[in-house]
């Protein structure tokens, strides 16, 4: 059953998107639905290619090839080394995720890492020199000039202590990053970052912000609460507003180790899941349609309800498989409902792998 309840609460979060507009009462046919969700499934394709392919990223993507790949030739070669490590340390936190560990050899101050690093044709390496902030300064694909400058300009870390009977796991993490990437002083990649963390290493509060040109990702999440925690992120490109999640979640007791009750919506562009799972509801039957009530809609348009059906599987266990259930009472499987966005979204991991 708490399988079930698992599997019922990502339901909500299956897509991405946002719309604010109040949903109609108009329902779809099934071959209406079906159109729909091709059209969503291109969608996800192109936003992927989009993003993927923007400024921003390929700019980030030169500044980690950069770092990787210039040769550690002549004179202090241990000076080299070491600012090529810290430089590839840093850069970690804007390209693999701010939120990655710091090992017992990385910077753990803002200190450590402060200087400005430029690079020279001549030699092919940096040259590093004092700075109050940390400052990369090195040439976009092709120039001759160090027209992109990678500057952090506020970093703090924080000590997590995690304890397991006999071992002790000490590491620090970031709990605030002020960034931004710059070609040709424009602003191409913009990280604002502010995490609270607890002292086992859970982040308790986070208010986050990076900016990839032309896209924008949000998110603000709350677990300060006594019985709830809140997740409200947002992914936008120029002012369109591509994606977004808002959930809420209350627990039975303040350890927040037992859910209750789960509600919010999920949405890509015109897709949405909304509606809620109150597993208080659970009766002894276990039958989800009693706990569980979802809505799919397209655009504003109820596509139909999210129901559950006891099937027989191939080796023959009974398990409950989730249904839309069309204004006419007909139904049709989610999962195949849905087929041309999950094979989308497998193709794009395919690829990145």
């Amino acid at each position: 059953m708490k399988k079930l309840v698992f599997a019922s609460i990502m339901i909500l979060f299956v897509l991405t998107g946002c719309q604010n507009d109040e949903e109609q009462t108009v329902d779809l046919n099934p071959d209406e639905a079906k159109e729909m969700v091709d059209g969503t499934s291109a969608s996800l394709s192109n936003d992927i290619v989009s993003l993927v392919e923007s400024d921003g990223v390929n700019e980030l993507m030169h500044l980690a090839q950069l770092l990787d790949d210039y040769a550690l030739i002549g004179g202090r070669t241990s000076q080299k080394a070491w600012t090529k490590e810290r430089l590839k340390i840093i850069s970690q936190y804007f390209v693999a995720g701010p939120s990655a560990r710091v090992g017992a050899n990385n910077p753990t101050t803002f200190e450590d890492i402060k200087g400005l690093y430029t690079w020279n044709f001549e030699l092919q390496e940096f040259d590093v020199e004092e700075s109050d902030f940390f400052i990369v300064l090195f040439p976009t694909d092709g120039s001759n000039t160090n027209n992109v400058e990678f500057k952090i300009s506020n970093l703090e870390f924080e000590t997590i202590t995690e304890v397991w009977e006999d071992i002790v796991d000490e590491y620090e993490v970031p709990s605030l990053i002020e960034a931004h990437l710059k070609v040709d002083d424009i602003t191409i990649v913009e990280l604002s970052y502010n995490v609270k963390w607890t002292n086992d290493g859970t982040p308790e509060e986070a208010d986050v912000s990076l900016f990839i040109d032309p896209f924008s990702f949000v998110i603000d999440f709350k677990d300060t609460f006594v019985k709830s925690t809140s997740l409200l992120a947002s992914v936008s490109m120029s002012d369109e507003l591509i994606a977004s999640i808002d959930v809420d979640v209350s627990y039975e007791t303040e350890s927040k180790d037992d859910v209750n009750f789960v509600e919010g919506n999920v949405q890509y562009r015109g897709l949405k899941i909304e509606g809620n799972v109150d597993v208080r509801e659970i009766g002894e039957d276990g039958n989800p349609n009693d706990f569980i009530n979802l809505t799919l809609y397209s655009d504003g348009s109820k596509v139909g309800d999210i129901v559950f059906v006891l099937e027989e599987d191939t080796d023959g266990f009974q398990d409950y498989v989730p249904y839309v259930q069309y204004a006419d009472g007909s139904q049709e499987n989610l999962e195949d409902i849905l087929a041309p966005v999950l094979a989308e979204i497998d193709a794009i991991f395919a690829e990145f792998e």
